[in-house]
């Protein structure tokens, strides 16, 4: 029995089965001091905004804080809804993950948000999640590529 391709295993497979565990929550009257904080000390680059209940409003990402609060010191203490991205795109936990690849490449993303049917969270989907994935269905060819095939040293280093 053959091993599916990387390409089947990115369409088969859908965004459910990634560990989508890694984000942060903060609601949307939280500060943007707070929320940065939040974000520090989860080792998360981005935080999910909630609304009422766990209804997704926006999100904060690294990027929104330099272009839009590290030049504009006054809003660190203003309510992240000031400042975040509203209605992000979010994909369904049944997408394909090869979907959520696209809609990461298309968009410059780093996370999309896995939204259900009734519009809780899910979870975040990264690449790194993607990458975790693909090494867990295919760790022979992941572990055993160099960095870069084609590159060689061109002398020998060392006495």
């Amino acid at each position: 029995m053959s091993t599916p391709s990387v390409e089947y295993q990115l369409l088969a497979e859908t965004v459910s089965r990634l560990d989508l565990a890694d984000y942060c929550l903060v609601t949307a009257d939280t500060s943007v001091r707070d929320a940065v904080e939040r974000m520090r000390v989860t080792r998360q680059n981005c935080a999910f905004i909630i609304g009422r209940g766990t209804q997704l409003v926006g999100i904060l990402t690294d990027r929104d804080v330099l272009n839009r609060v590290a030049t504009a010191p006054d809003t660190w203490d203003a309510p992240v809804a000031t400042v975040m991205t509203p209605a992000p795109q979010t994909l369904p936990p049944d997408a394909e993950t090869a979907a959520a690849l696209r809609l990461m490449e298309q968009g410059g993303y780093r996370n999309v948000p896995v939204v259900n049917a009734h519009g809780t969270i899910a979870g975040n989907v990264t690449h790194f999640a993607i990458l975790k994935f693909l090494t867990a269905h295919f760790p022979k060819a992941v572990y055993n590529l160099p960095p870069d095939p084609t590159n060689y040293p061109q002398d020998r280093d060392g006495g």
